[in-house]
Formats: structure tokens, sequence, C-alpha cells
């Protein structure tokens, strides 16, 4: 019997994009919760994206770097030249490229190494680079691009915004209902303070990756377990880690 049954777990990843691990989870006898805690939004100011994109469709960029499948999901009607190169963040970004635009990409499996994409795409000295992002991204990757000798248009593609389900999470957790809380992104990780109720202890949290972790350390929050790649099958084994452990025990019954 698997040591997953009964437990219920909440998923936060956006919607849509947690179905799969819930499968999963429900075929090994767990309760999933899909709680996602962000959401996503139109940038607040459109004419630089759209500015960029008209050039992007000109063949002024050597690349079109994309970090995300949100970002993919917005460039979704984007001309792309075949002058322009892609490259992605992520294997299931990168199957988003293909999907949308019959290209194979440049990139790197694992979204927690998105800072070494400059690796793989080669001579990027006087590069134009375009480089669609969420509103809240961190620099590193356009710190890294430009230090490869690139010269990078980064615009906001999307904002990153807080989705009404948290108010669903944060109901069960005031109920003390939920034995662990998967995070799939740094972004979720920030909405998790708040919806705590006081004096509460933190269900355990298990991260898709280490830079997710870092966000979690940095409000204080204790990481239960990380899984070794961005996948489903790693979650699934960083949550049996949790619960195998003698340390780890169910928040239900608090």
């Amino acid at each position: 019997m698997s040591v997953l049954v009964g437990r219920r777990i909440a998923i936060t990843r956006p919607a849509g994009r947690g179905d799969t691990l819930a499968a999963r989870l429900r075929a090994l006898g767990a309760i999933p919760l899909l709680t996602p805690l962000i959401a996503y939004a139109p940038p607040a100011d459109p004419a630089p994206l759209q500015h960029a994109l008209a050039q992007l469709a000109a063949g002024t960029y050597d690349w079109l770097v994309v970090t995300s499948r949100q970002a993919v999901q917005v460039l979704a009607e984007a001309t792309v030249p075949t002058t322009t190169a892609i490259a992605a963040v992520g294997k299931a970004t990168a199957a988003d490229c293909r999907r949308t635009w019959g290209r194979e990409p440049a990139g790197v499996p694992d979204e927690e190494l998105g800072a070494a994409l400059p690796n793989v795409m080669g001579t990027l000295t006087g590069k134009r680079i375009l480089l669609p992002c969420a509103d809240i991204a961190p620099s590193t990757l356009t710190a890294a691009l430009q230090a490869a000798g690139a010269i990078v248009d980064r615009v906001t593609a999307y904002r990153t915004i807080s989705s009404p389900a948290a108010a669903e999470l944060a109901a069960a957790l005031r109920s003390g209902t939920i034995d662990a809380i998967v995070l799939a992104s740094g972004s979720a990780a920030r909405q998790i303070p708040a919806l705590l109720p006081p004096q509460t202890q933190c269900p355990p949290l298990v991260c898709i990756g280490p830079s997710t972790a870092a966000v979690c350390t940095e409000l204080g929050l204790p990481v239960a377990a990380i899984a070794i790649r961005p996948n489903d099958d790693a979650l699934l084994a960083a949550l049996e880690r949790v619960f195998l452990s003698q340390d780890a025990q169910p928040v239900s019954g608090f």
C-alpha cells in the first residue's frame, strides 16, 4: 500500500497544469486538492509587448527566448520568422514551442537552470534577443545573456496575480486538513505566509526545485523535500519521502 493513501495534498500549480499530478495521486490513493495560488493577467501597459512582437515579425531579433509555458501561450499568435531561432527553458516549455511554432528550440531541461541557457545558444556577441517574461521574473537570465554579449530586449508579457483559489487553500489550512503542499514556483511560495492562520504549523512543503525552495527559506518556511527533477515522477517521490520520514507527520487532526 502506498504511503500516500488518504493524504490530502494541495497542488498549487496554475489552473490546468496540475491535472496530471492530481490524477497520479488519486491512483495512489491520495486526495489531491487543486488550489492554484497564482493566475495570469495581461501587462498593465501592453504597448511595449506589441512593439516587440512587431519587431519580432519584421525579423529584428536573432533569438526569441521563452522561459515559461505561459509566455508561449501569450505569444501563440506571434509571427516568428525562420531567421529567428527559439530558445526555451524547461522541457514543457520546449514542447509547447514545438506545438505552437513547429520548431525545435534550443534549451535546458530544468526550469531551475534558466541561467545556463546561454551555454546552449552558441555565440551571442552582438545578437539581438527578445525575452518576454512575467512582470516579477528575476533578472538572472537577462544578466546571463548580457554577460554573453547579447543585446536583450526584456518585455513584460504577462502579470502574475493571486488566484481566487487561494481562499480555498486558506480555508483548508484553517481546518487543519492539508497533509502537504506542492509548490512549483517561487511565486506560489510567496502566497503561503498570508494563507496560514496565526500560530498554525505549516504543512510539509514539497518544492519542484532549488530556486522554489530558496524562496521558501527566504520567507522562513520550512521545506520538507525538494524534487530531484521538475516533473511529476520526482514530485511523487519527494512526497513519499516526506511521509516515510520519521520526523514528518500529517497535519490532519491538529
